[in-house]
């Protein structure tokens, strides 16, 4: 029975190790990134409330949409922005149920005295859902917000410190959506997401280059 010699075996198996050589290389090499600078990284040590705003609309879907966007927010802030403080959310809530107190009218200043804060970190709600367009059976989480930081700290200061729009659509770069997924938690997934992609405004951060990953 005739059978290959050394070298012909060798030489045989020389393109499968090369194959998942490159491959095992390809896994065992970590992931290239950039280096990206937080777009406002003056904070410092001061104190920050993020207050949330959102129409009745927003509020009709999920009354709780302000909460849990502020809630992630100062969570994912406080993480990362270590040198500032953070007011607690229930302080913030507190603020917008109490029905004698009109928060909306208040100027940035107002806020600041009551909450006992240097900067106020605003996000007014302009998309919150859990449906893609008009498509009601496609289940895909998108928020978007206008981002404004204002200094409270006297009333002459008028104008935002720094703004911009923060877009999360989670799955993120899904055309399909999530057919299967819990409403409730996609929801939670989108809301982390967004409070993520908001907090790294703030800090020097590292991102693949396939884009944004979730912390």
């Amino acid at each position: 029975m005739w059978k290959p010699s050394r070298w012909m075996r060798c030489t045989l198996l020389l393109p499968v190790c090369l194959t998942f050589g490159c491959q095992l290389a390809y896994f065992l090499h970590p992931e290239e990134g950039k280096e990206v600078k937080a777009e406002y990284g003056k904070i410092g040590t001061r104190i920050v409330a993020v207050v949330v705003w959102a129409d009745q609309s927003t509020l009709d879907i999920d009354p709780l949409a302000r909460d849990r966007v502020c809630k992630a927010v100062t969570y994912h802030m406080r993480s990362h922005v270590r040198r500032a403080e953070f007011i607690e959310p229930s302080k913030i809530v507190e603020l917008q149920k109490d029905r004698s107190v009109d928060w909306e009218g208040m100027s940035n200043h107002e806020i600041c005295k009551r909450l006992k804060c240097d900067l106020v970190l605003r996000l007014d709600l302009l998309e919150y859902t859990t449906r893609a367009g008009d498509t009601v059976e496609l289940r895909k989480g998108r928020i978007r917000a206008t981002l404004n930081l204002y200094d409270g700290s006297s009333e002459e200061y008028r104008d935002s410190l720094y703004d911009t729009q923060v877009v999360a659509t989670y799955p993120p770069d899904s055309i399909h959506g999530t057919p299967d997924t819990d409403e409730a938690d996609l929801l939670h997934e989108t809301v982390e997401y967004f409070a993520q992609l908001t907090a790294r405004k703030f800090y020097d951060h590292e991102e693949s280059l396939r884009g944004p990953a979730r912390d």
